[in-house]
């Protein structure tokens, strides 16, 4: 009784969420509390045995903001859909904009049990025939794997015509089993009203996205559009930095989709996870171009300013609204992470301050694509160092920065196995191998010049490049 007790307790908002979308599809016809306390019941069973597991990973561990999303859609679903069966008809696809918008908010698995827990509630408080429950679950599994292909809004829209056709052959199935004629208006209405449905999930998305900062891929595509504010002033600001992260993102985005990761949050996420840096871009390696600041700081006053980026970086991420996940990758990139340059620089200086003075805040990286990110930002920063780059070269570079990572046990909460980092360590070979293979040596032709450079100028560059390339894996 007491596990009974604890488990109600750990799970009450759950139990919540189910009899009040059990209660919005039976009100008004409450007379008998026996038959409702009996499909509560049932409809709680259900819910425990298809949905919860699927809620007890990531990302709901990390952010409550999901748990209250899918509750908040769950019962919008139930109440929508209760309304448009009884105004225009059970053929009117009437869980499309719930679906479409968990599978584009979560992810395909969560729409798919989402759907059969629909269909089976619904069936059961309207009583619907075989015919009836078999339009319900087909339609509803169908509008989730149409959706789970989305990536333009152009394509919410072809994926409501394909539910349409598909709700259109239910139908005449429908009208051929029951002898009846066919109601032309009605048949109007089955095709076009998932057109209608799928411009009204396009249009609420992004309030729902602003609201909650969970962003579905069309529009974590659009953030990564360079012109975006932030990635605008961080080009302008700190060029060099601007340029790491978009190689970050290239190696990120490859690594995710060979993984089975998610691609587009790997590359949107590489694109922010160092915007803290344009504040004081003039600190960070990439962006030195003179004298490198550091040379007359104090290691631990050096490691508080790099370290300062990443509090910088999450405070113009919530002031501008980037998804939750963006804002967590921006602090775990770094994970726990010693600056090691500044750590024996202080021991050469004869300072006794232990590793721990040195390390980022973390935490670690939480899911996959920030660990991908981790490693990416690792092995960019390093490759960026290398004197005549070969293929085994850069190989040998990839599996010691990797291995090193692992075993400082960075990895350890990111969801990412042994098999992972081998096909990761593999996709950034491939891409930096294809970056840094050299082109064919065209002819030369006699140019007379119009334009000279002072020479003390790009080799007092070449200097302090030469002489920051030690720290550029540090900060």
């Amino acid at each position: 009784m007491k596990k009974i007790i604890d488990f109600i307790r750990q799970n009450l908002i759950d139990f919540a969420v189910v009899l009040a979308g059990f209660f919005l599809l039976k009100i008004p016809y409450l007379s008998n509390i026996s038959l409702f306390l009996n499909g509560y019941v049932v409809a709680s069973l259900i819910w425990f045995a298809l949905i919860r597991p699927k809620m007890d990973k990531r990302p709901f561990n990390l952010h409550r903001s999901y748990f209250y999303l899918f509750y908040s859609i769950t019962l919008f679903g139930f109440f929508l859909a209760k309304i448009i069966v009884r105004e225009i008809g059970l053929y009117a696809s009437p869980f499309f904009i719930p679906i479409t918008l968990l599978v584009l908010l979560f992810d395909v698995e969560i729409a798919i049990v989402t759907s059969i827990f629909f269909a089976i509630i619904f069936s059961l408080v309207f009583n619907l025939d075989a015919l009836g429950f078999a339009f319900i679950l087909t339609n509803s599994l169908l509008t989730a794997l149409l959706g789970s292909r989305i990536q333009k809004r152009m394509h919410v829209a072809r994926s409501a015509l394909f539910v349409a056709l598909f709700s259109m052959i239910f139908y005449l199935f429908h009208i051929e089993l029951h002898r009846v004629d066919i109601n032309l208006m009605e048949s109007l209405v089955i095709l076009f009203i998932p057109i209608v449905f799928s411009i009204v999930s396009i249009g609420v998305l992004p309030f729902i996205e602003y609201a909650s900062m969970i962003y579905s891929n069309v529009d974590l595509m659009e953030l990564s559009n360079l012109n975006n504010s932030l990635l605008k002033l961080l080009s302008l600001r700190a060029p060099g930095t601007y340029y790491h992260s978009s190689m970050v993102a290239n190696l990120a985005e490859a690594a995710a989709q060979r993984i089975g990761a998610n691609a587009i949050l790997a590359r949107t996420a590489a694109y922010f996870h160092d915007i803290g840096k344009s504040k004081r871009p003039y600190f960070y390696t990439e962006n030195i171009y003179e004298k490198n600041p550091h040379d007359e700081l104090n290691p631990k006053l050096s490691h508080l300013i790099i370290q300062d980026h990443v509090k910088s970086g999450i405070e113009m991420a919530k002031r501008n609204r980037l998804p939750l996940l963006i804002q967590d990758v921006i602090p775990q990139h770094h994970g726990t992470r010693v600056q090691k340059y500044f750590y024996h620089k202080s021991k050469d200086m004869g300072e006794e301050l232990s590793e721990n003075e040195f390390r980022y805040s973390g935490p670690k990286p939480q899911f996959k694509e920030a660990g991908i990110i981790m490693l990416a930002d690792a092995v960019e920063a390093a490759a960026r160092s290398m004197k005549n780059p070969t293929a085994g070269r850069i190989k040998t570079m990839v599996e010691e920065v990797i291995s090193g990572i692992y075993n400082e046990r960075e990895l350890d909460e990111s969801g990412l196995t042994l098999k992972d980092l081998e096909a990761i360590a593999e996709e950034f070979t491939k891409v930096l191998f294809s970056m840094f293979r050299s082109r064919i040596e065209y002819p030369k032709e006699e140019i007379k010049k119009v334009i000279n450079l002072a020479e003390d100028s790009l080799g007092q560059q070449n200097e302090n490049e030469d002489r920051s390339k030690k720290d550029q894996a540090s900060y």
